[in-house]
């Protein structure tokens, strides 16, 4: 099966050479698209190249031109903005979310097997 694909392959590449025979390319002429010489450029910088290094900067010294540390008066300012909220949350109403007693229920299931009465819990409020 390789040999079959290498000559399918060959046969293929050798049909395409045939073809691709018959196609002649022409020169194009010359269009001048770059306004500049660039060659002119280039032997500037490699002429002015030493030049590159002679300038550096230097290390300037520590100016403390912030008399205080912005971490800490962030730091204070949440705060102070923390303590300024009212995060006293109103009180909520007593929601019955569980509509049956589960005392009962528990007590029921604790019990059936002792033949024991549930414990049945009165509640004071609604």
């Amino acid at each position: 099966m390789k040999t079959l694909n290498i000559i399918i392959s060959l046969i293929f590449i050798i049909s395409m050479n045939s073809l691709a025979t018959g196609i002649t390319l022409q020169n194009e002429q010359y269009i001048d698209d770059i306004p500049f010489d660039t060659k002119a450029i280039f032997d500037s910088i490699q002429n002015n190249y030493n030049h590159y290094f002679l300038i550096s900067i230097q290390e300037e010294a520590y100016i403390a031109d912030i008399p205080f540390d912005t971490k800490k008066v962030v730091a204070q300012y949440r705060c102070d903005s923390a303590m300024k909220v009212n995060f006293e949350l109103p009180e909520e109403e007593s929601i019955n979310d569980i509509p049956f007693n589960t005392l009962y229920i528990i007590s029921h299931v604790h019990n059936r097997n002792y033949n024991y009465r549930p414990v049945v819990f009165i509640s004071s409020k609604n």
